[in-house]
């Protein structure tokens, strides 16, 4: 047997080297999430001004005052300086949804119309899918909505950027989904995370859920005669809290098992992001195919919602012709808005969030409010959309019951 002598360019030790990079990697997250986090080493709830929060409540500054003035205990306003050293009052989302209380302005979702549940899916990775639906989800909470986040990705990705802990280091498996559905649906109401968004929770994720892959498929370990499918587990959890909120966003792995399965069988609709390009275009034509085949089999599944979300659209003309190209064919399924790809989404991300975390720009101005318009157009687009869906829910009830009566 002839003898391989490794060269300069691998390794005689690669078990060995994975643990360094794994180890080393988590220290650094952990020293970066503590500095970007200091002094508390945790995520913070960002502010807005009085001018802005006025806006958010959606009343003139004359009447915001009013409001202030009738109440001097609002929680959630904080003082913080401002460049010359003076102290100014600053308005988290929990003082904003606070006000919008008192004003009566705040949306509540009809009574009669239920909470919808999203997929937020693709085959391929790298689309743009965790962002989606983080940004979508405190977007949701902004608006004085109450969204949740299943995180289904082992990468745990999502999780970091909604709550800035680290997943490996910091949260332990039963902190996840998979005891949920592998054994007690009833444990989901144990796992819910709030985070610093008021209103915006989250499930978090971390490698443990990679056990869900593996045992749900196998009838000796997956509790089948206990809890029924392996399909439905995710379905039947929700079940328990689903009523707690408006709207729960299920961030999918780029695979195909047994917990984007769950996701899909559980979900009300679904957004595919897709960024303009040929290799992520012919992607999606072969999930559509796995999806046919998925619905198929489930001859009763409808959606209420599915819209494909061009992504990291980078305006070039090559993104430009694929767009028209997937408008032609897609017609009303893509959403009018697209998800530019911008260096103000990279600043953020580096700072383990995104965009509706900055309170201000950390570069150009402008560069961060067109970046901001973007993403407003966008998830405001789907918001109204969802609204658009709970009014024909509440118009069905009506309809039926004034049948019923007549």
């Amino acid at each position: 047997m002839l003898e391989t002598q490794i060269t300069p360019y691998g390794t005689e030790t690669p078990e060995q080297l994975m643990d360094k990079f794994y180890q080393a990697g988590n220290e650094m997250l952990l020293t970066l999430r503590n500095y970007i986090t200091s002094p508390d080493k945790r995520k913070k709830s960002r502010t807005w001004g009085a001018i802005e929060a006025a806006k958010m409540v959606g009343v003139s500054a004359p009447t915001f005052r009013k409001l202030l003035e009738s109440d001097n205990e609002v929680p959630g306003i904080i003082i913080e300086e401002n460049e010359n050293g003076r102290k100014i009052k600053k308005y988290t989302l929990t003082a904003i949804n606070n006000l919008r209380e008192k004003a009566k302005t705040r949306y509540k979702r009809p009574k009669g119309s239920k909470p919808l549940t999203i997929a937020i899916s693709n085959l391929k990775g790298g689309v743009g899918k965790t962002e989606t639906a983080v940004d979508l989800g405190k977007k949701i909470a902004i608006e004085g909505l109450r969204s949740l986040l299943l995180d289904f990705d082992a990468q745990g990705t999502a999780t970091l950027i909604s709550s800035g802990l680290i997943p490996d280091l910091e949260l332990r498996y039963e902190d996840t989904i998979t005891n949920t559905l592998i054994s007690d649906p009833n444990n989901i109401k144990n796992i819910v995370l709030k985070t610093h968004f008021d209103g915006f929770d989250i499930i978090p994720a971390n490698l443990a859920i990679q056990d869900c892959d593996l045992i749900l498929p196998n009838d000796k370990e997956n509790n089948n005669d206990r809890l029924g499918s392996p399909f439905l587990r995710l379905a039947e959890s929700l079940k328990i809290i689903k009523n707690q909120y408006d709207v729960i966003l299920i961030d999918c792995g780029p695979n195909l098992g047994l917990l984007t399965l769950n996701a899909i069988i559980a979900c009300d609709g679904m957004i595919i992001p897709i960024p303009p390009s040929m290799n992520d275009y012919s992607s999606f034509i072969m999930y559509t195919a796995t999806l046919r085949n998925m619905f198929r089999e489930l001859s009763n599944k409808k959606l209420d919602y599915l819209r494909i979300l061009l992504s990291k659209h980078n305006s070039s003309n090559e993104a430009l012709q694929m767009e028209n190209m997937m408008r032609e064919q897609f017609g009303r399924y893509i959403l009018s808005n697209h998800m530019c790809e911008t260096v103000e989404v990279s600043k953020a991300a580096n700072e383990i969030g995104t965009i509706y975390d900055v309170s201000k720009p950390r570069g150009s101005r402008e560069a961060y409010r067109r970046a901001l318009q973007h993403l407003d157009d966008v998830n405001m687009e789907i918001i109204n959309n969802f609204k658009d869906i709970w009014k024909s829910q509440v118009k069905v009830l009506t309809t039926l019951g004034e049948t019923v009566n007549g």
